[in-house]
């Protein structure tokens, strides 16, 4: 049980983002920006597109990470 628990802890670490520094976010927001652009993505659109844009990005995050 003990050993579960300290996993249970090292998955939940994992899970917390970690902060980011304003020229990242800068970064981040003109990448988003570009992606509207290319995409034709309409206002309507920008919160669904958001959410793939974010998942994309994390997911490259976490891959660039475990290389």
């Amino acid at each position: 049980m003990a050993g579960g628990n300290a996993m249970d802890a090292r998955i939940s670490k994992r899970n917390i983002p970690r902060q980011m520094s304003v020229f990242e976010l800068d970064a981040l927001r003109e990448a988003f920006r570009r992606s509207v652009r290319e995409n034709n993505v309409t206002e309507v659109e920008w919160a669904e597109h958001a959410k793939l844009f974010v998942k994309r990005a994390t997911y490259k995050e976490s891959r660039a990470i475990k290389a």
